[in-house]
Parts: structure tokens; C-alpha cells; sequence
């Protein structure tokens, strides 16, 4: 992050003297993370109020600073990460954050979406002989390892809007669930009261929380997927909502998210095209999505795989584009812009030649506070 990103704040030290802690709260709230980070040294007042679970929990739900995208790419065999400010700037203004150590030696690492702040990633670490979960904040530098079985058709991560507290989801092959709370540190099992059909699904590896709930697309044993699977984070309840009437004519589908609303991304059949629909709240199957556009890949006529991989603010979709070059996979991100059908690529430093079949993972977060005081969480 630019120095400028954030306005300067003078902090006044006799202020705390003069005004209530309850609206001194309520000020710095809205203060950048790495700003708080420098304000608990003003005063111990200040250090407790900014350390307790109360206050990480407001800034958390009331924070205005602008969304980032999180990008992980492989740069000569080393994995790497940049946070890229999603405002007017993008994509300007980038950082670079400290990984934990942990998450470098991740094999088949998987980078499993973001929730308030915190990043979840998994893989295998050969050293411990143990399939590892790291929930890593990046803004802090902290973050928090769990071990768990490998035994699974989905994992799912998100934190309870309720009490603030993550949570992951691990579902099997048979649809059993288990659900982890980082607050008990521990498994547990939980009904899924699912109607799995006798050849079963599976799902896809994206998933997307949204208001506190986890959703998924599955695919029956052919590779039709028509089902979308939901996790309340709160109630620890799941859901099956069908597609099959809300769609035209469904290809290859995703879950993604515009704003904080639920989209179906269905890829025809030939895969020139993309259509981008919303979920809404209706009770009627047929118009339970509406269709918002069409992403066109024919511009991308000499890609060899393409993918939209999220939506910014202005919910403009960023497309991954592999191409060949000179017997390389050049791989790129690109903004399309639906009115024109251009897409532009983020820029030319985000361009990287691949041998392999690497590809860009990437989410959006927001600064958060969350592990701040949690006594299991490693600094870095």
C-alpha cells in the first residue's frame, strides 16, 4: 500500500481525557487497520478498547475502507501474493503481503475464499505429514493453523455474522458434514439433511459466503450441475435450492457473487460465452434468477482456456486468459466491460509466463481485525 492511500490522522493524546471511551470507540472504528494497529500505543485505554473481541467485532461488521483483490500467483516455481486496492485507482495501488511460513510449504495449496477479512488456504505439508488449514490474516501479519481430515467432497469457510467467530465446513463424499469453530478448536459433526440421490454428486471446488451463508454448486454423476447446496453459518442448517427451471439453457455452471448478491455464471455449451445471472429472493423457480448480462469470449480468439474469476465494485468481471506463447501458457487478468465487449488487461506487470497449468487464484477481502487477540494465532 501507497503511503497516501489513506488521509493522515492526528491523533490528539489529551483526547481521551476530554471525550467519553464509548464515542472515542465509535471514532476510530472507522480507522484503517494499520492505523489502530499504531493507536494502541497512545494509551493502555486505548490498546485495551482496540484489543477487545467487541471492538474487532464492530470494525469488522462497520468498516468502510475499500476491497481488495487478493491475487496468488507462481512467479519461477515460488508462489506469491499481491493485494491490488479495488477503487477508482485499480489497479494502482498493490501491496504485497508477509505469507505465513506455514503457507509456503503447502503443497496443492488452495486458496478457499475470504470472509471478513481472513483468508482461508489449505494443502498438504510434507514435513508434518498433515493436511493443514491456515486462516491468515493478511493486515495483521497473524494467522492460525488447523489440522484436518483429508476426507472430503467440499470444504466451505466463512465467519458467523453472529458472533464473529470462523468457521469451516468440511462435507464428505456421503454428505456428512463436519464444522469447525476456531473459537472451541475443535470438529464436530453436524446433520446435513440432505436427499443425496443413489449416484450421488460432488462439488464444485468454488464456493461463495454471502450474509453468513455458504453456497455451492454441485454436479451429478454425468457433470450436469443444476443444484446449488447452502450452509447457514449461523443456524448450522443446510439448504437445496434447484436451478433447473430458473435456466434457459444450462452449460458449465460457477457460483460467484456481485456486490453481495448470489450469481450463477452458466458457460454455453461451445464456451464462446458466459451468461451472468442473480439470484433473487422470489419463491417461484422460474424466476428465482435474473439474467444481469453476457460476457463474450470471442475477442480472447486465440485463448485456450478463459474464466471469469470475480466481479469488482462497479461489478465490471475479471477474466483469467490463457494464450500460447512461443511454447509458454501466457496467463493474464483482464476487466471486461460488458458494454463494449473490451476487456483491458490489469496490467503489464501482472503478466507472467507459465510452462505449467498454474493458474491465478485469486478473491476480494477486506482489512480486518479478526486473530487480533486470539491466543492461538502466530504473528509473522
Amino acid at each position: 500500500m501507497k503511503p497516501n492511500s489513506y488521509p493522515k490522522i492526528k491523533i490528539d493524546l489529551k483526547m481521551s481525557d476530554n471525550i467519553p471511551i464509548e464515542l472515542q470507540s465509535e471514532i476510530i472504528k472507522r480507522v484503517p487497520v494499520k492505523s489502530l494497529l499504531q493507536f494502541r500505543s497512545v494509551s493502555k485505554r486505548w490498546k485495551s478498547l482496540i484489543e477487545s473481541s467487541e471492538f474487532i467485532a464492530d470494525h469488522s461488521v462497520n468498516q468502510t475502507q475499500p476491497h481488495h483483490l487478493l491475487l496468488r500467483y507462481t512467479e519461477r516455481s515460488e508462489l506469491k501474493y499481491v493485494s491490488i486496492v479495488d477503487d477508482d485507482s485499480f489497479p494502482q495501488h498493490k501491496f504485497f503481503p508477509t505469507v505465513p511460513p506455514t503457507a509456503k510449504l503447502l503443497k496443492y495449496n488452495r486458496m478457499n475464499y475470504s470472509s471478513h477479512g481472513l483468508v482461508c488456504l489449505c494443502g498438504f505439508v510434507h514435513d508434518l505429514k498433515k493436511h493443514l488449514i491456515v486462516l491468515w490474516n493478511p493486515w495483521i501479519r497473524k494467522s492460525v493453523e488447523i489440522v484436518f481430515p483429508y476426507i472430503l467432497n467440499a470444504l466451505g469457510f466463512g465467519v458467523c455474522p453472529k458472533t464473529m467467530d470462523p468457521k469451516i465446513v468440511n462435507i464428505t463424499c456421503k454428505a456428512n458434514a463436519q464444522v469447525y469453530t476456531l473459537s472451541s478448536r475443535a470438529w464436530r459433526h453436524v446433520s446435513t439433511n440432505l436427499r443425496v440421490p443413489e449416484t450421488g454428486f460432488s462439488f464444485k471446488s468454488y464456493h461463495e459466503v454471502i450474509d453468513g451463508i455458504i453456497y455451492w454448486v454441485t454436479c451429478n454423476e454425468s457433470g450436469s450441475c443444476g443444484k446449488i447446496i447452502s450452509f447457514n453459518l449461523t443456524s448450522e442448517e443446510f439448504g437445496l435450492i434447484e436451478l433447473q427451471d430458473s435456466l434457459e439453457d444450462p452449460g458449465h455452471l460457477c457460483i460467484s457473487k456481485v456486490k453481495e448478491s448470489v450469481v450463477v455464471l452458466n458457460y454455453d455449451k461451445s464456451d464462446e460465452a458466459c451468461g451472468v445471472w442473480m439470484m433473487t429472493k422470489n419463491v417461484d423457480p422460474k424466476s428465482l434468477l435474473i439474467k444481469l448480462f453476457t460476457v463474450s469470449f470471442k475477442a480472447f480468439h486465440d485463448s485456450i482456456y478463459h474464466r471469469i474469476v470475480g466481479f469488482r465494485k462497479n461489478d465490471q468481471p475479471i477474466i483469467e486468459h490463457h494464450r500460447r506463447r512461443y511454447g509458454f501458457r501466457l496467463t493474464t487478468l483482464e476487466v471486461y466491460e460488458p458494454c463494449t465487449e473490451q476487456s483491458n488487461d490489469i496490467g503489464t506487470d501482472m503478466c507472467f509466463m507459465i510452462k505449467n497449468d498454474s493458474r491465478f487464484m485469486t478473491t476480494f477481502h477486506t482489512e480486518s481485525l479478526l486473530l487480533l487477540n486470539h491466543p492461538g494465532s502466530i504473528a509473522h
